[in-house]
């Protein structure tokens, strides 16, 4: 009995003198930290904003410089397929120059354009995208889809991005009208891409597309590419505190576009179709072309027609006459 008296003191007071030493060493910790950091209060100090990360103001501007860059996951794979072709352009030879990362203002806010190449034979432009999975779209399609085990995820057109990030470019520098534009988006080995475009490839072709594209008669002249090389670095932001607060813009709008009920649409109808009826449609794609159907069209396409003369055809959604006249 007298035994476990004395334990449960020890224990107590044992535990007494560590929570006065924690007191003690966090009381130390915070006043170095305000007379490390004499001109900002304990409130944007980095060492206290480490600990309230999850902040509502966390992403506002006057705390830009006393935080890291908010970058959420999608987007560090994204800056990694950035760096990767970013090595790759750097093999390029001296006749091309390459910018990369290139951010700047517009009437709409800030845009961003991944790599920019600058040759004797034309501009070209890079959307990078590093994205696993099947990736299926067309060119004329507001939203290609990602297909990743039993989710169907949906994403902008990222022709059309590019397209946008060349019509702001143009109205910051002066592009001369015979100069050839290319607009090129590249996916890593990572998915699986089914898009049919010829400015979709993967990203391991670069240099193979670009040194086709050297084959042809020179346009661009070696002062021009360096003329035009100066506006566009003149024009391009390098503080890392915009930089980090556009991250910060970028990760929010991302949050903000969650996967809804809508998202991905019928090829025919427009109709909202649901993941597990588009995940039926991309397992077959000897009937459905890697095409998402409804129901209704899915049952159109695999209808069995055994006395009627039409039937739909799935690679271009027409009717054909499927009995030649040698058979009626």
């Amino acid at each position: 009995m007298i035994f476990a008296v004395l334990l449960i003191v020890s224990l107590a007071v044992v535990s007494g003198l560590y929570i006065l030493a924690q007191k003690k060493r966090s009381g130390l910790s915070q006043s170095h930290s305000e007379t490390s950091h004499p001109n900002v209060s304990p409130e944007l100090n980095p060492t206290v904003t480490a600990s309230r990360k999850y902040r509502t103001d966390y992403y506002a501007s006057d705390r830009s410089r006393l935080r890291e860059s908010p970058r959420c996951k999608s987007q560090r794979k994204g800056e990694l397929g950035e760096y990767k072709i970013e090595v790759q352009l750097a093999q390029l030879p001296s006749a091309f120059k390459v910018i990369s990362n290139i951010l700047f203002k517009t009437e709409r806010g800030l845009e961003q354009i991944d790599h920019l190449v600058l040759s004797p034979y034309g501009i070209f432009i890079f959307e990078v995208e590093n994205l696993a999975g099947l990736i299926v779209g067309e060119e004329e399609d507001e939203k290609w889809h990602q297909a990743i085990t039993w989710r169907v995820k949906s994403f902008s057109n990222p022709l059309f991005e590019n397209q946008a990030h060349l019509e702001a470019l143009k109205k910051q520098v002066e592009l001369d009208e015979n100069w050839p534009i290319y607009s090129y988006v590249t996916f890593s080995r990572r998915g699986e891409l089914k898009v049919i475009s010829g400015s979709v490839f993967y990203d391991t072709d670069i240099i193979a597309v670009l040194y086709k594209r050297a084959e042809q008669a020179e346009v661009l002249s070696e002062k021009e590419i360096v003329s035009l090389y100066n506006e566009i670095k003149q024009i391009d932001i390098l503080d890392i505190n915009i930089r980090n607060e556009y991250a910060a813009h970028e990760r929010k709008q991302r949050l903000r576009q969650r996967p809804v009920y809508g998202d991905i649409r019928c090829k025919v109808c427009q109709k909202p179709v649901s993941e597990r009826t588009a995940r039926y449609c991309l397992r077959y794609p000897d009937k459905f072309n890697y095409r998402i159907y409804c129901l209704k069209h899915q049952k159109e396409l695999t209808r069995t027609v055994n006395s009627g003369r039409k039937a739909v055809d799935a690679n271009n959604y027409v009717y054909n006459d499927l009995i030649s006249e040698s058979q009626r």
